[in-house]
């Protein structure tokens, strides 16, 4: 075992359909900060008790990863976010009574963009944040799967969405999604994605700035800005780095672009892979 109830964590993720990427790099960082409690942690290591894991001992093992290790901000957040859902995970099973990560934040990221790269690994948490609105997590499903805010806002979007592949915890969401609002479009009249919440038969669709004001309700849950184009360049740039053995064809084909934007998102690639 690497960490305490690292079987009953993983049956954790496991039932909340997370990807085996994101669980592995989860239970990665998990267990990287006990291996650093063991055998550096003096506290640690003379009463090893989830207990006595207290916010500095978690603010020291940062300071290690930045001085020792020089991780960059993007880094840093995304650690953090894996061991907040660890220790809300033992807190909420009562196995233990304190929440070091609590009072943590995340790092501004002095780059190009602040939002990280790979933000779409950590999708399936983001999806079941509750503390997110319907409408943020929708965006970020949306740009998650390459659509731009112009697309996802259109007319009939959502007869799109239903054509697409997706995977078992996005299928989740959009099910609590149809769910929720099942009684606004009745009212409405209307089908789409994203409606207001007062009855306008004749503009039942919420406007771009009426998004806005969801998103930037939210922002203080979020672990990086949501702003809907910089989320689609970021997805569209990490598909594109992850994926350089692909044709120009098959990258414009599976990310809907022609081959001048595909050209413009690999400068834009470059220049986020140099500033990150």
């Amino acid at each position: 075992m690497r960490f305490p109830y690292e079987k009953q964590f993983l049956f954790h993720l496991y039932h909340r359909n997370l990807e085996e990427i994101t669980i592995n790099d989860i239970c990665h960082d998990v267990a990287d900060l006990f291996n650093y409690l063991r055998h550096f942690n003096l506290s640690y290591q003379d009463q090893p008790q989830l207990d006595n894991i207290h916010e500095a001992d978690i603010r020291e093992y940062f300071n290690m990863l930045q001085s020792k290790r020089s991780i960059k901000n993007t880094t840093y957040n995304k650690v953090l976010t894996h061991l907040n859902t660890y220790f809300s995970f033992l807190f909420s099973q009562r196995y233990t009574t304190t929440l070091p990560t609590l009072q943590l934040k995340g790092l501004h990221r002095q780059s190009l963009s602040q939002i990280p790269l790979n933000w779409r690994d950590d999708l399936a948490v983001l999806l079941q944040n509750k503390q997110l609105s319907f409408y943020t997590r929708m965006v970020l499903l949306c740009s998650a799967h390459f659509f731009t805010v112009q697309e996802f806002m259109a007319p009939n979007f959502y007869k799109v969405l239903a054509k697409i592949t997706l995977q078992p915890m996005e299928q989740a969401f959009l099910a609590e999604y149809a769910a929720a609002y099942a009684e606004l479009r009745q009212l409405q009249e209307c089908q789409d994605l994203f409606l207001k919440k007062r009855i306008n038969l004749a503009a039942p669709r919420l406007s771009l700035p009426g998004l806005h004001k969801y998103l930037k309700a939210d922002q203080k849950h979020a672990p990086f800005p949501l702003i809907p184009r910089e989320l689609y360049r970021n997805a569209v740039c990490a598909y594109i780095l992850h994926h350089q053995s692909l044709s120009d064809a098959e990258l414009c084909h599976h990310l809907r672009l022609t081959p001048t934007s595909l050209n413009y998102y690999r400068q834009q690639a470059y220049l986020l892979t140099t500033t990150h």
